[in-house]
């Protein structure tokens, strides 16, 4: 816990409640663009009319141009704030679980 203490300590300039809602944005990014192939799937498995298909194709677009633009203006937050670790981790991890999701959804698709 101390390693962790001293990670965001003033002495850094690390701000923690910056990374804090850095991390957040991250995440619900991560679930928009996650939720969106989702739905996607379901009902594209639930054989619906072309027209639904384009819309539910919009709809996931749209989350996932949301969650770009979310985690870019976090990004920039973090890089200003210097705070290079948690800039670095949180975004290998965000594009680790979308190639993640992506590939599972590039598998549901053909099925």
């Amino acid at each position: 816990m101390t390693d962790i203490v001293t990670l965001v300590s003033p002495d850094l300039g690390i701000n923690p409640w910056g990374m804090l809602g850095c991390a957040l944005t991250y995440a619900a990014a991560l679930f928009a663009s996650v939720d969106g192939m989702a739905d996607h799937l379901v009902r594209r498995i639930g054989e619906t009319d072309a027209a639904t298909l384009r819309a539910l194709r919009l709809k996931m677009a749209a989350k996932i141009a949301a969650a770009i633009i979310a985690v870019g203006t976090a990004a920039i937050v973090l890089a200003i704030d210097g705070n290079w670790i948690a800039l670095a981790v949180l975004s290998v991890v965000f594009v680790a679980v979308v190639v993640w999701v992506g590939i599972v959804y590039r598998h549901g698709v053909r099925n």
